[in-house]
């Protein structure tokens, strides 16, 4: 009996079961694209994320708050899912509203305490209602907890500038530090104060020092007014705000911040004073400030060396920090602009403690309306305070020689550590230094080259070519082997 398979069978076989692997291979690849994609939308975090500055990606300093939050929290997108994740909103401004989506639903993915949802303003009418004094609009977003809410507005997320350079506009991101100050602010169960007073022509205001005021509010401060003649010093209080005043405090006003240092409270409280040279004397606040052991004195500081100072302006000082108030915290070049100089009356009296905060080095020296020539062409050097700090159990007085130092310009000055050095002392001297509270991020520049792929075409990229191109391209592949092995 012949037993012997013929060719034809034995073709069959080997197609039938190259067809079958094919189909397996192909099921399999299905497979997991499906899973893949299921994981991607239950954990944003699996997405790669392409872009040049990671703007998709959590700061550790954020996904640390995010972690931290125990109160159910949600941040609510006021607007269309499409409209965020196509980049629709402000698009004439080339701002990258998929970010916005993007980190939440990393905030939301870190901590089941934390929910993400998008709401069209026209279709919730209670919820536009409950925020009707505030315009909660299209492209702002909400965060809210039982404690409190805070809404991020267009300019808290994003920034732009003109660079002088090329006359080209650049457009910046500050949505991780934005949402993560929110996160933080909602969950606190105390917010810090700051109130600046106001009333008596000061050289500071909220026109020259709103960075600073800003820097403040995202480190979850809540800021205010106060005329101290004819208003009280609000009981919330933690920091009051002297800067620098053109004209003197009245016995009665004075009488208000001796109260307010005085007082006995839970929370830590600070009197923070500023200083110019053109200010006239101020007998009463200074001398209140004296009591206190600060003594401010008359002229303005400058340096003789060229690596002490900035711009080669002698009167811009580049300081250092000293005692043991944030000495030990490394800050990239501290600047002290034309500061008066200061001295400390006493190191202890009272029950009080003086500190010098900023020192020059002992290359500089003071320039009075007495100096002559010959003195400013041969001065007498030494090292000179610019900024002190007394203390008395949890309150504080702290003088800064220089008012420039919480203007503007020398706020958004990266090249200089003052805004770092400004957040950590408020924070110390409120009680929060150690918390999450300060959350501080540069502006991230977007649009610079880099990958510009849509949510919509990275779908298409994923499900068209890898879900279903690819394995079609493999059927097609198999189908060929196939029909080539049957001819063999």
């Amino acid at each position: 009996m012949n037993t012997e398979q013929k060719p034809e069978n034995n073709k069959w076989k080997r197609g039938s079961m190259a067809t079958l692997l094919s189909i397996v291979f192909i099921g399999i690849v299905v497979a997991l694209n499906i899973l893949v994609t299921a994981l991607t939308e239950r954990f944003p975090s699996m997405d790669i994320d392409l872009t040049a500055e990671k703007r998709n990606s959590l700061s550790e300093q954020a996904l640390e708050i995010a972690k931290g939050v125990t109160e159910d929290t949600e941040i609510i997108l006021v607007g269309t899912e499409e409209g965020y994740r196509k980049d629709l909103l402000y698009a004439n401004y080339g701002f990258k509203y998929s970010q916005i989506a993007n980190l939440a639903e990393r905030l939301a993915e870190a901590n089941p305490h934390i929910t993400m949802q998008f709401m069209e303003a026209d279709t919730n009418p209670d919820v536009m209602a409950e925020y009707s004094s505030e315009s909660l609009t299209t492209g702002k977003v909400l965060v809210r907890t039982a404690k409190r809410h805070k809404i991020l507005t267009v300019y808290d997320m994003f920034d732009m500038s003109q660079s002088q350079m090329t006359g080209q506009t650049q457009t910046y991101t500050k949505v991780d530090s934005a949402l993560a100050g929110a996160l933080e602010l909602v969950n606190l169960d105390k917010v810090p104060v700051l109130t600046i007073a106001t009333g008596h022509g000061e050289l500071l205001s909220s026109q020259n020092m709103a960075q600073f005021i800003a820097l403040m509010e995202n480190q979850n401060f809540t800021v205010q007014e106060v005329d101290v003649l004819t208003e009280d010093i609000p009981e919330d209080t933690q920091v009051l705000m002297v800067p620098t005043p053109s004209t003197d405090y009245t016995e009665e006003e004075i009488q208000k911040l001796q109260d307010f240092l005085n007082a006995d409270r839970e929370e830590p409280v600070t009197l923070l004073a500023t200083c110019h040279p053109s200010q006239p004397e101020l007998p009463r606040l200074n001398g209140l400030l004296e009591e206190w052991g600060v003594k401010v004195n008359r002229g303005v500081v400058a340096e003789t060396s060229g690596t002490r100072m900035a711009a080669a302006n002698a009167s811009y000082v580049l300081v250092d920090p000293s005692g043991s108030t944030l000495s030990e915290n490394t800050y990239d070049r501290l600047l002290a602009p034309s500061s008066v100089p200061l001295s400390l009356a006493f190191d202890s009296n009272a029950g009080i403690t003086t500190t010098s905060l900023w020192r020059t080095a002992d290359s500089a020296y003071v320039i009075t309306e007495e100096t002559t020539q010959e003195e400013a062409e041969n001065p007498e050097t030494a090292q000179w305070t610019v900024a002190a700090m007394a203390t008395k159990g949890d309150t504080s007085v702290i003088v800064f020689g220089s008012s420039f130092v919480f203007t503007d310009s020398f706020i958004e000055a990266t090249a200089f550590g003052n805004r770092d050095y400004l957040c950590d002392l408020l924070a110390l001297t409120t009680g929060t230094d150690g918390s999450a509270v300060t959350v501080v991020t540069d502006s991230v520049e977007t649009n610079v080259m880099d990958i510009t792929i849509s949510r919509g075409g990275a779908t298409m990229l994923g499900l068209g070519v890898f879900t279903v191109g690819l394995p079609l391209v493999i059927l097609a592949a198999g189908l060929v082997i196939f029909l080539k092995r049957r001819h063999l």
